[in-house]
């Protein structure tokens, strides 16, 4: 019987994939590449989780979720984002080439 573990303050069975093929919604990179046995192991990777769940991930669900991955353990990149939110915005008034222009994350 597979074990649990906790990991990133969340709980998860040992043997299960980290990345569910059932995610949210998605955009397209225009260009993505990647280093060949990177590209190697994402397949592997979707095999795996078939196995598992019976479904397989499309790589735009296992790329989201690594790189969510990825910006939450690299806490230079969470400290350069707080510190982007903390600059005061200019007083003045927004132009109409300017309205519509903010971007959520």
């Amino acid at each position: 019987m597979p074990r649990a573990t906790r990991q990133n303050g969340t709980e998860r069975t040992e043997g299960a994939p980290l990345v569910s093929s059932r995610r949210g919604k998605f955009r397209a990179l225009e260009e993505c590449e990647l280093e060949a046995e990177v590209h190697e192991k994402l397949g592997e990777y979707k095999q795996f989780v078939r196995e598992v769940e019976g479904e397989e991930p499309t790589s735009g669900a296992i790329c989201s979720a690594a790189l969510e991955m990825l910006f939450e353990a690299d806490k230079a990149f969470a400290r350069s984002r707080e510190g982007k939110r903390r600059v005061p915005r200019s007083t003045g008034a927004a132009t109409g080439s300017q309205k519509g222009n903010v971007c959520a994350p």
